[in-house]
């Protein structure tokens, strides 16, 4: 076996001494010490890839995802220590997708790269240069074969759909939903073109045509702080620089990330793993939320809990339809779900909220946000105004909805 060799990409100072010390007594003869992205990949490439390398993910998040996802490709390291904070429910997502890159990924957090703390890290680690790796999986593209059949005349309308706090009623943003609104006026709902939509690749459109008039709705009467969420579909966090182009968007609007929340449906099955999950990680480390749409509807919820970092979850309207109807096994199945978000620190959405005895019932479960018929149906960007300035005496009139006994 030839020497071991590694590369330490952090900044100078006692923690990168700290871990060139720890390497030289586990063995790795041939080091290298560098502080910047370029610098790193100009030296893996010159010596033909490391067996393992420890990089800080602290400084510039986006840009050393991109590095490690570089170096995972090109399979220079056969491993690598991840040091630093990472936003909440990334860790699981980066980890997941250097290994399926062929990547062995060891977490190493705040700590210090000291002798002893390396040493358990990679006990079970067996060093391979990078260019030994195992192959990357391949990704491809299918086609149905089905031709695109999109309307031939009107355009694209953003609705919003309101979210309200569940233990005040108060809104705090809007889902954007799609509508077509035909020349006539009529206006055809998703189900009628967003699949013609999908099969002609034109749902990158939509998302970018929806942003617009959505926050435009909001900025025309100060409403700003309000929060914005919007649906994808599998096959678009599938695509090469889709959260680049989402990230370009928002820059162009002068959006802050943070107000913007994508939710994902959670019966769809993920297309090219590694691709989506590099995408849900740059929006994630940009400052967009990540809901998990739709939740307990599909059959493969826990594992998607596991793989992406949602900062929301979504509760699917046929668990809350009948949640106020004494059915303790709905109940159970209800909290339960709510204890679960807690635990992962997510936000729960209870989605179909009609009347006011399911609002009760859900403030007695203590669930978070709710958004329904109850508070608002889905409106053109045009009808916000108005409906913003009725909020006031919409509130009263929850407020004085009599109190439902506590749940069993």
């Amino acid at each position: 076996m030839p020497p071991l060799s590694a590369l330490v990409l952090q900044a100078s100072g006692l923690h990168r001494s700290t871990a060139v010390t720890a390497l030289h007594h586990l063995g790795y003869s041939f080091l290298s010490e560098v502080s910047s992205n370029a610098f790193a990949l100009d030296r893996l490439r010159s010596q033909g890839g490391v067996h393992l390398l420890i990089c800080d993910v602290r400084i510039d998040p986006v840009p050393r995802l991109e590095f490690l996802q570089t170096v995972a490709r090109e399979r220079l390291a056969g491993g690598v220590v991840v040091s630093g904070e990472m936003a909440p429910g990334t860790w699981s997502a980066l980890s997941h997708l250097l290994q399926l890159q062929g990547m062995k990924v060891f977490w190493l957090g705040n700590e210090a790269a000291t002798l002893e703390r390396l040493r358990a890290l990679l006990a079970d680690f067996q060093p391979v240069s990078g260019k030994n790796g195992p192959p990357l999986a391949e990704t491809g593209t299918g086609d149905d074969g089905e031709s695109a059949a999109l309307p031939a005349h009107g355009q694209l309308r953003a609705y919003l759909q309101p979210k309200v706090h569940v233990a005040t009623a108060q809104v705090y943003g809007f889902e954007v939903l799609a509508r077509w609104q035909l020349e006539d006026g009529s206006v055809l709902l998703p189900s009628e073109f967003i699949p013609a939509m999908r099969r002609a690749g034109k749902l990158d459109r939509m998302l970018f045509e929806l942003m617009p008039q959505a926050v435009e709705a909001l900025r025309a009467h100060g409403k700003d702080e309000l929060k914005l969420s919007f649906n994808l579909e599998a096959e678009q966090i599938a695509q090469t620089d889709f959260a680049a182009s989402v990230e370009r968007n928002l820059r162009g609007l002068n959006v802050d990330p943070g107000r913007i929340t994508f939710e994902l449906t959670e019966s769809s099955p993920l297309h090219a793993p590694a691709l989506s999950l590099e995408n849900v990680l740059r929006l994630r480390l940009l400052g967009c939320g990540l809901a998990i749409d739709d939740f307990g509807c599909g059959h493969s919820t826990l594992q998607r809990l596991v793989e992406l970092p949602f900062t929301e979850m979504k509760l699917d309207r046929h668990l809350v339809a009948d949640v106020n109807n004494g059915d303790p096994r709905r109940l159970i199945v209800l909290r339960n779900a709510l204890a679960l978000a807690r635990e992962l620190g997510l936000k729960v959405i209870a989605e179909g909220v009609k009347n006011a005895a399911q609002l009760r019932q859900l403030q007695q479960l203590d669930c978070d946000c709710a958004q329904g018929y109850l508070f608002g149906r889905p409106m053109d960007a045009g009808q916000v105004a108005s409906f913003l300035r009725g909020a006031p005496m919409r509130l009263q009139k929850l407020e004085a909805i009599p109190a439902v006994r506590p749940a069993q």
